[in-house]
C-alpha cells in the first residue's frame, strides 16, 4: 500500500483536474467537498485553509475518487474494484469457469497489454479478441471475456491516476457544474438542449432537481422528447406566453398543430387547477392534442379533479416521472456519446 507526499493545495488541484478529465465537469473546492461524506479520510485536506505538506495513502485517493465519480453520475457504483480480482473471486468455487477465465485473461494480456498498451481503451481490437475467444475457447468463455472487458473498462474509468488516461467518453471543454444552477444558457456540446454531463449528474443527484435553474429544467424536458424522436420547439424562456415546450410527432411539420403543449414548473408547491385550466385554454387555442405539466412537485387534488370531471387531456409528469426520464436519458446518452 503506497503513499503520496504532496501539499494539500497540490492534491486538490490534481483531483480537480482528474475529476474534470473523467466527468467533463469543472468543480471548485466547495463542490468537491459537497460530494464527500463528513467522515471521508481526505475531507480535511479539502477543508484546510493553509498550505501544508500531507502524506496520503493511495488507496484513500482511489476510494475518494471513485465516490466522487459515482456521485457525479460517471459510474454506477461507489466501489468498482480490479476486474481480474473480482472475476477470480467470483469463480473461486467453479474450477471449470475459473480455468476458462484465466485463459481469457491470458489471451487479453498477450493480444493487447502485451503489445505495450496501458489501457483497454488504447486501440483495443475488441471484435478480434472476441472472435479469437469464441474460436479457441467457446461460447462460455466468450461470455466471460465480455464481462472481463466490461469490468476492465469500469475499473480504468474509475482510476484517478494520470498515467491511466482511460475514460469512456472523450469529453471536450469541461463545463462548470455551477452553471446547472445559475445559467439560462441552452448551449449543449453533448445534447441539443441540455448537456449529457448535467443529465448524468442529475440522474445520480435527483435531490438537486428543485434547485437547478428553471431554464435548465425546461431544457431537460425538451431534451427528453427530442431524444424520444419528437420534433421539439422550446420557448423563449421569458414572455413565451406560458408554453415552455411544443412537441410534434416526427411525421408532422412545425406549422401544424402540436401533439403536446408543455408547461414546466420547477416548484415545491402543488400544481393547482388554475394552471390546468390555463393550459387547457392554450391547447384549445392551438388545436393541440393535449397538454403536459412537468413538475418537480405533483398535481393538487383540485387539479386532478378538474381534469377528471371536465375530461381535460392534461397530463402530469411529476417528480417521480422526471427522475425516470433522467435515468432513461442517461442510458440513451451512454449509447450516443459513449459509443455503445
Amino acid at each position: 500500500m503506497g503513499t503520496w507526499v504532496t501539499t494539500n493545495t497540490g492534491f486538490r488541484s490534481f483531483l480537480s483536474d482528474r475529476i474534470g478529465y473523467k466527468s467533463g465537469l469543472a468543480l471548485n473546492n466547495t463542490e468537491m467537498i459537497e460530494l464527500l461524506d463528513s467522515n471521508d479520510p481526505l475531507i480535511g485536506i479539502f477543508k484546510s485553509q493553509n498550505e501544508e505538506l500531507v502524506r496520503i495513502r493511495t488507496n484513500y485517493i482511489e476510494d475518494t475518487f471513485q465516490i466522487m465519480l459515482y456521485r457525479l453520475g460517471v459510474t454506477t457504483k461507489e466501489f468498482v474494484g480490479h476486474a481480474p480480482t473480482l472475476l477470480d473471486l467470483e469463480f473461486m468455487h467453479s474450477p471449470s469457469k475459473r480455468l476458462l477465465f484465466r485463459k481469457v485473461l491470458k489471451l487479453l494480456g498477450e493480444t493487447h497489454f502485451g503489445q505495450g498498451k496501458k489501457s483497454i481503451f488504447d486501440e483495443f481490437d475488441e471484435d478480434s479478441y472476441y472472435k479469437s475467444i469464441r474460436v479457441d475457447l467457446g461460447v462460455e468463455a466468450l461470455a466471460i471475456a465480455r464481462r472481463l472487458v466490461s469490468l476492465t473498462k469500469e475499473s480504468e474509468e474509475a482510476s484517478p491516476w494520470d498515467w491511466l488516461s482511460a475514460r469512456v467518453t472523450e469529453w471536450h471543454s469541461p463545463i462548470e457544474l455551477k452553471q446547472l444552477f445559475e445559467s439560462e444558457s441552452l448551449d449543449a456540446m453533448y445534447g441539443t438542449f441540455l448537456d449529457q454531463r448535467y443529465i448524468n449528474y442529475l440522474a445520480s443527484n435527483s435531490d438537486k432537481l428543485s434547485t437547478m435553474h428553471w431554464r435548465k429544467f425546461e431544457a431537460l424536458t425538451a431534451e427528453y422528447f427530442e431524444r424520444k424522436g419528437y420534433k421539439v420547439q422550446i420557448g423563449e424562456g421569458r414572455n413565451d406566453g406560458g408554453i415552455d415546450v411544443r412537441v410534434w410527432s416526427k411525421d408532422l411539420e412545425f406549422y401544424q398543430p402540436p401533439v403536446q403543449l408543455i408547461q414546466c414548473k420547477r416548484t415545491k408547491s402543488k400544481i393547482d387547477k388554475v394552471l390546468v385550466k390555463s393550459l387547457w385554454a392554450d391547447v384549445v387555442n392551438e388545436n393541440a392534442k393535449g397538454g403536459l405539466i412537468v413538475t418537480t412537485s405533483s398535481f393538487s387534488p383540485g387539479a386532478i379533479e378538474v381534469c377528471k370531471v371536465r375530461n381535460y387531456p392534461i397530463r402530469e409528469a411529476n417528480r417521480k416521472t422526471v427522475i425516470e426520464w433522467l435515468n432513461e436519458l442517461r442510458k440513451i446518452g451512454k449509447g450516443v456519446f459513449m459509443g455503445e
